[in-house]
């Protein structure tokens, strides 16, 4: 009975301590985890900032609705310009994880279309217009794909990228279908828009930080 007992305890103590070491190798060996662990404290405030940009934006078109198309056309072009910026750093810092093609594809649409605004403001604003609805579902399209990607993560928030990128992708096909509509009613659309897909993209950015935080404290 007397050694029966220590031998008992110390095969006991010898599982549970075999089963503490087993359970965060198996979580480390995710890959997918452990990348998306190391770059989240990296990627996490980029849709962050796009969201605020997307949110000023919105502010200035609602309070600025009577606009001429030439000014109108300049705003657009520098948000689009910029936004095209943050979605190519954010792609190439999401090495791992999933979505970088499909960031940085739109990331280099956006900063190309923002530059032929810029250059070429003084073209029909019918043209233009086509140009931005254009781009608006092109961005829709690549950011619903770039989110969905990242769905592979449990709790990684990627519907609310899939959300933002849908309602880009709403808002492109209104501005394509109403081309004649006017600047005014154009704005006031696109006001409404950025509005909330800046919401959406912070709470995506938030979302991706929240976990990462948790898995930073699995995987280390």
């Amino acid at each position: 009975m007397r050694t029966e007992q220590p031998a008992r305890t110390v095969l006991q103590r010898s599982w549970r301590d075999t089963t503490r070491r087993q359970e965060p190798t198996m979580t480390t060996q995710d890959p997918i985890l452990t990348a998306f662990s190391t770059t989240a404290k990296q990627v996490w405030y980029w849709p962050v900032v796009r969201g605020v940009v997307a949110i000023l934006f919105g502010v200035v078109a609602l309070v600025w609705p009577e606009i001429t198309a030439v000014v109108f056309i300049w705003i657009v072009a520098i948000f689009t310009l910029v936004d095209g910026l943050f979605e190519i750093v954010e792609g190439i810092r999401r090495r791992g994880t999933g979505g970088t093609a499909a960031l940085v594809t739109v990331g280099l649409v956006s900063v190309a279309v923002g530059i032929v605004l810029l250059v070429w403001p003084g073209k029909t604003a019918e043209v233009l217009v086509w140009i931005i609805g254009l781009w608006a579902v092109v961005l829709g399209i690549f950011q619903t794909i770039a989110s969905i990607e990242l769905r592979k993560v449990p709790g990684s928030g990627w519907g609310w990228g899939v959300f933002a990128g849908l309602l880009s992708l709403v808002f492109g096909a209104l501005v394509l279908f109403n081309v004649s509509a006017g600047v005014v009613s154009i704005v006031w659309i696109l006001a409404i828009v950025a509005l909330v897909w800046g919401v959406a993209l912070i709470a995506f950015g938030f979302q991706i930080r929240s976990l990462g935080k948790k898995l930073g404290q699995i995987s280390y």
